[in-house]
Order: structure tokens, then sequence, then C-alpha cells
């Protein structure tokens, strides 16, 4: 009696243990096979950047990091490869001498953000901030700088456009 009782508890746990392996096999499987997306980029080395009387669209061409390829130097727009919850953050700066700076930020044409400061004291300033996107495979983030407005980047890398998945959906 003992043994069969024994027998059975011994085909119980290497049931739990067989789906258990089954279960670590899949999790390994999502893992590797869950898209990896993460940018970072700067604005440029040339100094002023100016929009004239137009928007102008900003491509930060300096890639630091781009897993998945999915942001454009080119073009300066990130392209979601996959539908999920992405996270964005940018930094920009000006010396704006008594002027405004403002910086957008676009998801598929439909603006998401508009910031802005004045400056009254003639120094460095900076406009920082993020959001978090639920974006559908193929939808679009950029930022763009305002007509009539600059921004100012060298090899200090001072403005910068980043993203990253968080998780698919």
């Amino acid at each position: 009696m003992e043994t069969a009782a024994q027998e059975a508890e011994l085909t119980a746990v290497k049931t739990r243990l067989a789906a258990t392996e089954t279960e670590v096999v899949n999790l390994e499987k999502e893992i590797t096979e869950q898209p990896k997306v993460a940018f970072s980029a700067a604005l440029t080395d040339s100094g002023y950047i100016e929009s004239g009387n137009t928007e102008l669209n900003l491509v930060f061409t300096k890639i630091i990091t781009n897993a998945g390829q999915a942001y454009s130097s080119i073009t300066g727009f990130f392209t979601a490869p996959v539908r999920g919850v992405y996270y964005f953050r940018f930094t920009v700066m000006d010396n704006p001498s008594s002027r405004y700076m403002h910086i957008m930020m676009y998801k598929n044409s439909e603006r998401i953000m508009y910031l802005g400061e004045y400056d009254t004291d003639g120094t460095w300033n900076y406009l920082s901030s993020g959001a978090t996107l639920q974006l559908e495979e193929g939808d679009v983030v950029n930022m763009v700088l305002p007509a009539g407005h600059r921004l100012f980047d060298d090899a200090n890398n001072f403005s910068t456009f980043s993203g990253f998945l968080l998780f698919p959906l």
C-alpha cells in the first residue's frame, strides 16, 4: 500500500516536472522571440538648427543606440515594428537670448505635446520631457521644431531623442 502511494506521488511529481519544463521552454522562446527595440540619437554636430518660416521635422542624425533599427537617422521618424507600449524621451537645448524655445512631439502627424520656455537671462536652457504611447505596428513618432525657432547641438550631444519598447501587446 505504501509503495502504491509512493508510485502515485512519483507519477504526480513527474507530471508536474514535465509541465514545468514545457513552461520554461515556452518562456525562453517568448523571451528570445520578443522584439528588442531601443534607440537614442543626438541632433547634430553643426551648432544651431533653425526652422525658418515653417515647422521643421527634426532629424537626430547621430545614432547612439538603435537596437531593432526602428529609428531612421535619415527621416527622423521612429516607426513601431510591433504593436505595443513604448516610452519616448527628449532633451533639447538652446541659448535663446530673450526669446522663446519650443519643441513638439508627434504621433502619426498628431501633436502629442508642445513644450515651450521663455528665456530672460541669456543662458543655456533645456526642455526635457517624455511620454508613454500605445502604438500600432507602423505608427510613427517624431520631433518637430515650430516655425521661427531654433535649437543647438554639437559634439556634446545636448539635444537627444530616445525611445524603447516597454512591452508588446
